[in-house]
């Protein structure tokens, strides 16, 4: 099962060919395989599951999830339903009158004594567990009410008065209840500004409590910081509900706070064009990636607002990448539905607030279904940014963003998006640490799961003598940017102060296929070994050998995986004793076995004077020439401060094959740091 585009249109989209027709055929296309999964059409929209340890409900979870999961089906596909509804108010799935089943089982949710009743707050808390006072559904009000209004005339209209006042008794219950204190605010101001889009009374205190609080996690250039952390909950829940509250309520009632909600959206997607790449591709990182393309979300709900900067073309050329990214692939679909998974099914990235039904939220993206054929956004010719500019060339364009601070680069040379984030501290041993704290994300190249044994995927992995396992860094702070070097730190075993902390200075700059890592050890214990993974190496083909190439120049040693179509390679220059490989299973998200190469090092003596930085480059192709040589070793010199070389103090200077001078250089690092 996969999405084809069928008469795909150049002219107006050179780029992805896809139109509003094709977008519209996309929402029949994922509600037939959510309506082919239905046991009996009489009940609500819950897909046959695949898995049950993790995500929800399982023998673990609450009483209240069975309803949660129920209702996610309902409100989330109803997303995907509601703006086909907008355009083809007659549309049949699978032999079934859309229109009239959604009417049917929204109105039944409410219904107590109803065997589709999905229980009210009070209900909820009568079953609920001690300390369990939040529900998943105050969650799912806000998408109901979100289809609702996107499709008002075909159904909402219909409903007589008695029905609605049911519907808005039982959605009040959520929108005054105990919410989430993070992007969930907004649930329960859409739930409000519905109900007073409606004619209701709703405690305009309550809303302000709410929308002021939302105002405080703004952290800069468009980013909120949602709970502690940056993800993409800022682009697909903060900058897609704030615009459809703005239009409801702010813009009216709040022209104070909707005039910072706009400002905020226009400044996020300013620079948050950086985080696509050449094909408008999402790239896996941070929680819930099984929402896939819903990161796209802002490009679309940019015209929402009073004034946007949003350049149409572009806006559509990426939500139609992002969308094609996933639906083209039967790999995302397990029993007509997207998986629990980035691609296919990938238990290390799911969290277990989802459920078999959560990744209907890729919807979000589709508000931009209610536009009229005429609107830019569809009639606009796409556009493709700065890739326009950089073409094939083997330039890069780097953005900049401190607020959330997140340093995103277009690849010339591959066509990929890599982006360097920080600001992020958990606990060791937490399971976030593997979707937050890494050294890169690539568009290209997911994330892989840590294992524990050694080296890891795009991070330093540090294993002490007679441990059971490595360690891997649980914070990771943000130094800025200087002189085009990117600036961060991180710590393997934090706590709760930095004293005596062993922790790596980290210093890195895009070339036009990756980047250069000039990183700075700090591991006070001995004896240890220290490894550092570049990107985990799927392998796609069956039967396709993966070829493993060794080069090396003027000292430097390199390693590339190659197989047909794309290129991975690690080349390491000082400090690293050698760079090895080791074949994995189960922990890449593309493929069942990938191989990862890595650098590895040695240190035995407590106290000596040796190499402390550690020279690199991560680098990738998507072709099958052979590496030039100034391609594969980017760096001309490498000329280290103490006369030793190894780099103990002092600024260090590379000369790059490309003209540039680059200077690193930690002094004043500690005083910058920022989390």
């Amino acid at each position: 099962m996969k999405f084809e585009v069928k008469n795909p249109d150049y002219g107006k989209s050179p780029y992805t060919g896809m139109t509003k027709e094709h977008w519209l055929e996309a929402c029949e296309f994922l509600l037939e395989g959510i309506f082919s999964g239905i046991e009996s059409m009489e009940g609500q929209p819950v897909s046959r599951r695949v898995e049950f340890e993790v995500s929800y409900p399982n023998k673990n979870s609450s009483p209240t999830k069975a309803s949660a999961e129920r209702f996610e089906g309902l409100a989330r596909s109803f997303l995907i339903a509601a703006p086909l509804l907008h355009n083809r108010p007659e549309a049949v799935i699978c032999g079934v009158s859309v229109r009239e089943y959604y009417k049917t089982r929204i109105l039944e949710a409410v219904t107590p004594g109803n065997p589709n009743y999905l229980y009210g707050l009070q209900e909820l808390l009568s079953m609920a567990r001690e300390g369990e006072d939040t529900f998943q559904h105050t969650c799912e009000c806000a998408s109901l009410v979100i289809g609702l209004d996107q499709c008002k005339g075909v159904i909402w209209d219909t409903y007589t008065a008695e029905e609605k006042d049911r519907i808005a008794s039982y959605i009040r219950e959520f929108a005054y209840g105990k919410t989430g204190a993070h992007n969930w605010r907004l649930f329960n101001m859409l739930i409000l500004g519905f109900l007073h889009q409606e004619g209701y009374e709703i405690d305009r205190g309550v809303m302000r409590d709410h929308a002021q609080t939302i105002l405080s996690y703004y952290a800069g250039d468009g980013w909120y910081r949602d709970g502690h952390r940056f993800d993409y909950y800022t682009p697909w829940a903060f900058q897609v509900y704030g615009p459809i509250w703005n239009r409801w309520y702010g813009y009216a009632e709040e022209p104070w706070i909707a005039g910072k909600i706009e400002q905020y959206a226009n400044a996020l997607t300013d620079s948050f064009l950086s985080m696509f790449d050449k094909e408008g591709h999402v790239t896996l990182w941070a929680r819930s990636g099984l929402y896939r393309n819903a990161a796209s979300s802002p490009f679309a709900s940019a015209y929402l607002l009073n004034h946007t900067n949003v350049n149409p073309g572009l806006a559509r050329r990426i939500n139609s990448g992002a969308l094609l990214q996933f639906i083209t692939r039967e790999d995302v679909f397990v029993n007509g539905v997207p998986s629990l998974g980035f691609y296919g099914q990938f238990l290390p990235m799911v969290q277990d607030y989802s459920c078999a039904e959560s990744p209907f939220w890729i919807a979000n993206p589709f508000v931009a279904l209610t536009y009229p054929e005429e609107h830019p956004f569809w009639s606009a010719v796409e556009e493709n940014g700065d890739w326009e500019q950089l073409g094939d060339a083997t330039g890069y364009a780097e953005t900049v963003m401190n607020g959330p601070g997140i340093v995103s680069a277009h690849l010339g040379g591959n066509g990929a998006c890599e982006f360097r984030t920080a600001k992020g501290l958990f606990k060791p041993g937490d399971e976030y640490i593997r979707y937050y704290i890494r050294l890169a994300f690539h568009s290209h190249y997911p994330w892989e799961a840590f294992d524990g044994q050694g080296a890891e995927a795009m991070q330093y992995s540090l294993f002490y003598d007679g441990a059971k396992e490595a360690l891997v860094p649980n914070i990771i702070m943000y130094g800025g940017v200087n002189d085009g070097v990117l600036y961060r730190k991180q710590y393997f075993d934090f706590y709760h102060n930095f004293q005596g902390g062993t922790s790596i200075d980290l210093a890195d700059f895009p070339v036009a296929y990756g980047h250069i890592r000039v990183d700075k050890m700090r591991i006070p214990n001995k004896p240890f070994t220290l490894t550092m993974g570049a990107y985990g190496f799927p392998e796609y083909q069956d039967g396709e050998k993966t070829q493993v190439i060794r080069r090396s120049c003027d000292g430097a040693e390199a390693v590339i995986l190659k197989q047909d179509g794309r290129q991975l390679a690690l080349v390491a220059y000082t400090a690293w004793e050698s760079v090895e490989i080791k074949e994995r299973r189960g922990v890449n998200p593309a493929a069942e076995n990938s191989i990862l190469a890595y650098g590895k090092l040695r240190r035995e003596k407590m106290y000596g004077y040796e190499p402390y930085v550690m020279i690199s480059a991560v680098l990738s192709r998507t072709d099958d020439r052979e590496w030039a040589e100034d391609e594969l070793f980017p760096i001309r010199t490498i000329t280290f401060t103490d006369e030793e070389q190894c780099g103990g103090y002092g600024p260090v200077t590379l000369l790059m094959k490309d003209g540039r001078t680059v200077a690193v250089d930690y002094e004043g690092l500690e005083g910058h740091l920022m989390i």
